[in-house]
């Protein structure tokens, strides 16, 4: 069989030469005997099958079959929402300077705000929202800190056991809330508090249908941090809710 190399036809840049039978043409039982440019080369039956199959292979490569879905959404009331606390747009320290605990809830109560103007020491910022399930199941609550507030450092006090970093925390309370520990003071049961000082995911628990949460905010700045009464730090955080004991995403 002879192969004529002008004779071909490519497809993705592979080219397939036609073969056309010639009198002169010899074929010796399941081998045949190709002259191409001279040469003499000797290909079997098998070989020639599966050059076949690799070419048919190529040829459905571009082949789409689509088949028919549907994607319905319907959007509900949420069910956990966002509410005003009982400190929600209170005095704040130096109210003559216009300050306030600002407290801006969406028009959905879906998305808070808060800004606060706490001084050295501790600070703790007490029901200046809520969260309330008005389900009646129970959600299961985290809290994911996406932008951290980057730490305030101060040079210390009279007393060697406070510390020369700020802590700052947004928390929980369940039911009731109480301190402890001195000089720095700290919650002691019922509040599930998260920092606001490092990224990542932290667990809350599970808010019962029918029930709320208060959030309060703790901070503690210790003395000798600069404090000019411009600067602001901004956490940026998720609340996050699910039905499942699954971790989001």
């Amino acid at each position: 069989m002879n192969i004529d190399i002008r004779d071909r036809i490519c497809i993705d840049r592979l080219c397939i030469y036609k073969l056309f039978l010639k009198k002169r043409d010899k074929m010796s039982g399941n081998n045949l005997i190709i002259n191409n440019e001279g040469r003499k080369r000797r290909i079997t039956t098998p070989l020639i099958a599966l050059l076949i199959a690799v070419v048919i292979s190529i040829a459905f490569a571009s082949v789409f079959v689509y088949y028919p879905m549907a994607v319905t959404l319907q959007p509900v009331q949420p069910p956990v929402y966002f509410d005003a606390g009982s400190n929600s747009n209170k005095s704040d320290l130096w109210y003559g300077q216009n300050t306030a605990i600002s407290v801006l809830i969406g028009s959905n109560a879906t998305s808070l705000n808060i800004t606060v103007h706490p001084t050295y020491q501790t600070t703790v910022y007490k029901n200046v929202s809520r969260i309330v399930n008005r389900d009646s199941k129970a959600y299961n609550v985290s809290i994911y800190v996406r932008t951290s507030i980057e730490s305030i450092t101060g040079t210390g006090s009279t007393f060697s056991t406070q510390k020369s970093q700020s802590n700052i925390m947004i928390c929980f309370v369940n039911s009731s809330r109480s301190t402890s520990d001195f000089p720095t003071p700290g919650y002691t049961v019922d509040v599930k508090c998260v920092s606001l000082q490092s990224t990542g995911l932290t667990n809350i628990g599970l808010l019962d249908g029918g029930k709320s949460w208060e959030i309060d905010l703790y901070v503690y700045i210790p003395e000798g941090a600069n404090i000019d009464g411009l600067t602001t730090y901004t956490a940026l955080i998720h609340l996050i809710y699910t039905p499942s004991s699954e971790s989001p995403p």
